[in-house]
């Protein structure tokens, strides 16, 4: 008998001796799988308690004995039992019948029955040394023992949820094995399990609690910065720290308690603190070339199909598999391989930068990155990528997808690039480097905006004035190369995309982002001579089948184009030239408040200023057909009373919260022309519960935009209504005072009788001047 066999018996004779003893004692019986001899594996024991014996025997011999640690065939056994599962036949899996437990989620139960996560997590821990402190490194014969326990603890993980519930809770384990990241033979495992903790984790992870962090950040490069990624992308997400991820009423409470920590702020500063840490992200994520791209090819799937071919055939040809590396640092596999990991690395870290440009140091992302000319590398990039992904055509459509399908392999990454660049442009300085040389000299060509109006507001210094916002002249080499900037090419892009494209939503959000904020007349000119508002408008009144987000991204940026433009209104009004059309647009714009809520601010924005301007501008609003729907009073109403009916406060969002400002911009210039007290009169036949839920809700807009942590900056810059008239309009129709018809609750207690007399009178006076 070898020296193992004899320790390994051995050992089982003094824990089956102990045990025996503690029997006596205690008077408890077995509490192990393992000390069940040999003669009482009886028929009819479940397979998954038979399993179990050998590798509860294994892993015990290996936890107990310090002269067994290279003894690990349980271990490996565990893993083998654990990732071996029968499929389920295909028309029980598409039954509404319940789920049949698999075998290797039995033995995974099996096994934490038996305390088997402990023994796991005792072999994880050993000779770890002073975890909170100063780890100990991993000895080279203990690196095979971690790398099978964090495959155990990460098929348990899958497996049975509740264990990285439980797991993601235990600091020294979380802390330990972002301590084995710094072990390149153990990286990619312990990369991988600290992922599905973070993810099961119920709140944040603040990494200034991981000891070295930097340090190990410092030295990331290539294939193992893109999957640190993974774990960056939950612990900067601004979503993590909020139990509940969409409700903006619930996160209002949870900003106010004394125990919030803002964890997603701490940990941006943390990564960004790394010097050239956002350098490497941005090589990494716009390095070149970009493969598969073959010369004549019609399709992005061709490209592809034509890629796997070539390599099936090399294969065959030379009789073996061929090893590549698709970049530094990104690990030896076949080129197929290779490729697709190449993909998911970029996704990742575009999706990080995008993280990070959207925090609370944004600004100071936005300038690093544009001097490390960014938008001209993205430019580059784009050119890579086809936008035909298969046309629907059968011969080449994924598996599981519908015929009409253009997903294609690359979608990710061209979501993630299109979000990046619209965090980018988001409110930024920097924005015009998206344009070329030469398309920076047709802008600056671009007469300003006419004769600037003002919007009379009593709280505004005299008002405030419609006019380009000054942008500082971009340095001419962080722009794009060539006369088509990648702006254009966006355009371009979207122009061709059927409306049932995936990518129509995000294409449409990077064009938005460039508009938004303080309005450019010249920048709405640029696009408009490129056809882009002809082709949204058209696409939308045309179109049968159309996706939610198409519609709402549609929607929101036809009103960046319209907002204060009379180029813009009045080429949309000879667009919508027919009563038909018309009618298809306004249904549109009802059916989908919530959607084209943005739209309707845009233009009874614009409406109420062509008519504050006079002139020509006003009396295109009187004549127009398409203005009519913006510009009258009883239009006005019916906007606030549908906005107000579809939101309630415990249900607000930030995709909806938008319906309530819409209401409040029709509020405000009701007020500005002393037509507040009609407004909410005309609301009172709609009943108090209209009034009351209106009245609840700017209650809460109050907590929510005038907590010391919001910038309300963007409301200002898009409606130019200083911030100060928004919180005093609030304040007025808040109010307690039921004697002021100004106030909601005047209307509420009931106080509006005599003044809907007053305003039936003067309603009547102003009919019969008009008569006249």
């Amino acid at each position: 008998m070898s020296c193992r066999h004899v320790h390994r018996s051995k050992f089982r004779s003094r824990v089956f001796l102990s045990r025996l003893e503690s029997i006596q004692i205690t008077g408890l019986g077995p509490s192990s799988l393992s000390f069940l001899p040999d003669d009482q594996m009886r028929v009819g024991m479940e397979i998954e308690t038979v399993a179990l014996l050998p590798v509860l025997r294994r892993i015990e011999v290996l936890v107990g004995n310090e002269e067994s640690t290279n003894c690990l065939s349980g271990l490996k056994l565990l893993c083998e039992h654990l990732c071996t599962s029968p499929f389920l036949p295909v028309d029980q899996m598409e039954t509404s019948s319940p789920r049949i437990q698999s075998l290797n989620e039995k033995i995974a139960l099996k096994f934490l029955e038996e305390n088997g996560l402990k023994l796991i997590l005792t072999l994880l821990l050993s000779g770890a040394g002073n975890i909170f402190v100063n780890p100990r490194e991993v000895c080279a014969r203990d690196i095979k023992q971690k790398e099978l326990c964090l495959e155990v603890l990460y098929l348990l993980c899958l497996l049975i949820p509740k264990v990285a519930e439980e797991l993601s809770e235990l600091e020294e384990v979380v802390i330990y094995c972002f301590h084995l990241l710094s072990n390149e033979s153990l990286y990619k495992k312990a990369c991988r399990f600290i992922e599905q903790l973070l993810m099961a984790k119920k709140t944040t992870l603040n990494l200034c609690s991981i000891p070295n962090l930097q340090k190990m950040l410092d030295n990331l490069e290539g294939g193992r910065l893109a999957s640190f990624c993974k774990i960056l992308a939950i612990t900067v997400s601004d979503l993590d720290i909020f139990e509940h991820k969409s409700s903006l009423y619930q996160q209002n409470i949870q900003k106010r308690s004394e125990a919030f920590i803002p964890i997603r702020d701490i940990n941006q500063e943390l990564v960004l603190s790394v010097p050239g840490f956002l350098r490497k992200l941005f090589e990494h994520a716009t390095r070149l070339p970009y493969n598969p791209r073959f010369p004549s090819t019609p399709t992005e799937i061709d490209h592809w199909m034509r890629f796997i071919d070539d390599h099936i055939s090399d294969e065959i040809a030379m009789g073996e598999p061929i090893m590549t590396e698709s970049y530094p640092g990104g690990g030896i596999s076949d080129p197929c391989t290779t490729l697709v990991d190449d993909l998911t690395d970029r996704v990742e870290v575009l999706y990080v930068l995008g993280l990070l440009l959207v925090g609370k140091q944004r600004k100071l992302v936005q300038k690093n990155l544009a001097e490390m000319e960014l938008i001209p590398k993205l430019s580059t990039l784009f050119d890579g990528f086809i936008w035909r992904s298969n046309g629907g055509r059968q011969r080449s459509r994924l598996p599981g997808h519908h015929p009409g399908c253009e997903c294609s392999p690359e979608i990710a990454l061209k979501i993630q690039f299109l979000r990046l660049v619209h965090s980018f442009c988001d409110h930024s300085e920097y924005k015009h480097l998206l344009m070329s040389r030469c398309e920076w000299d047709e802008l600056k060509r671009i007469p300003p905006s006419p004769a600037p109006a003002v919007l009379r507001l009593e709280e505004c210094d005299g008002g405030m004035v419609v006019a380009d916002p000054v942008f500082p002249p971009p340095n001419p080499n962080l722009m794009c190369r060539g006369s088509a900037g990648l702006l254009t090419k966006i355009v371009e892009v979207l122009k061709k995309e059927p409306s049932c494209s995936t990518q129509r939503f995000w294409l449409s959000r990077a064009v938005e982002s460039y508009l938004r904020g303080g309005t450019s007349h010249q920048d709405q000119i640029f696009l408009l001579r490129r056809g882009l508002l002809q082709h949204i408008t058209a696409s939308l009144i045309q179109t049968d089948s159309r996706h939610k987000e198409t519609i709402q991204s549609s929607f929101d940026l036809l009103g960046e184009m319209v907002k204060f433009s009379y180029d813009a209104c009045r080429q949309m009004d000879s667009i919508l030239n027919t009563e038909t059309k018309l009618k298809k647009a306004m249904i549109m714009v009802n059916n989908n408040l919530i959607d084209s809520n943005m739209f309707i601010r845009a233009m009874v924005l614009a409406a109420g200023h062509f008519i504050t301007a006079g002139g020509e501008t006003a009396e295109f609003v009187k004549q127009s057909r398409l203005m009519k729907h913006y510009r009258d009073f009883d239009k006005h109403v019916k906007f606030v009373l549908h906005l107000v009916s579809i939101l309630k406060v415990t249900d607000l969002t930030q995709e909806n919260v938008s319906c309530l400002n819409t209401s409040l911009v029709i509020l405000m210039l009701a007020r500005r022309d002393d037509r507040l007290p009609r407004m909410l009169n005309s609301l009172v036949e709609f009943g108090n519960p209209l009034l009351k839920n209106l009245r609840s809700l700017l209650v809460f807009w109050q907590e929510h935009y005038l907590h010391k942590d919001k910038d309300c900056t963007t409301l200002e810059k898009s409606s130019l209504i200083p911030f100060s008239y928004w919180k005093s309009t609030v304040a007025v129709l808040v109010n307690e005072d039921e004697n002021d018809p100004s106030a909601i609750n005047f209307y509420i207690k009931g106080k509006n009788l005599f003044l809907v007399r007053d305003e039936d009178s003067s309603m009547e006076t102003e009919d019969s001047a008009a008569t006249q």
